[in-house]
């Protein structure tokens, strides 16, 4: 009875510091996941950036580089995500989506390209929303590229992505 009671004491102690760690966070899975962005290999991520500035007009920033051995149009790129919208005053739908500002863009085989999206609600006039604070470590956001061939503008090809990052705040 006595060596029971030495090793119950014991287990006790040892599962009471693993339920004090579980609480404080620190073996929370999002600690042991790596910030990624996954792209199909034609069009790779090499870096990215997604930022929550004071000003309302929050971004999500991305090194695209084409690596599909010929020249591609970037026709569209839409980066959605319904975890870490916010719908303040006016922005209405749950998911905002982000799209290229202004024209395509011509990526020739091994370049690499800057595009910084600026979260706006989807249709309507132009208004800024903001990347909410979900008090996650790090969110999830899907891309839709829509790209064609420069050999072959008049098809319109798709590719899906995803980013886990963490939202910086500026």
């Amino acid at each position: 009875m006595e060596f029971l009671m030495t090793y119950g004491w014991a287990i006790l102690v040892v599962l009471v510091l693993i339920g004090a760690l579980a609480y404080f966070g620190v073996l929370s899975p999002d600690n042991f996941l790596p910030e990624k962005c996954s792209m199909p290999i034609q069009l790779s991520c090499k870096d990215f950036e997604v930022a929550n500035k004071a000003d309302g007009w929050d971004y999500v920033q991305v090194i695209f580089s084409n690596n599909a051995g010929r020249s591609m149009i970037l026709r569209d790129i839409n980066v959605t995500s319904s975890e870490a919208i916010a719908v303040p005053g006016g922005c209405h739908n749950a998911t905002v989506t982000s799209r290229i500002p202004g024209a395509t863009i011509v990526l020739g085989n091994g370049q690499s390209t800057t595009i910084a999206l600026d979260y706006q609600r989807s249709g309507g006039p132009t208004m800024p929303c903001s990347i909410a604070d979900t008090g996650r470590q790090k969110d999830r956001f899907k891309f839709k590229v829509l790209y064609s061939w420069q050999d072959s503008p008049g098809i319109i090809h798709e590719l899906e992505g995803e980013l886990l990052a963490k939202v910086k705040k500026w």
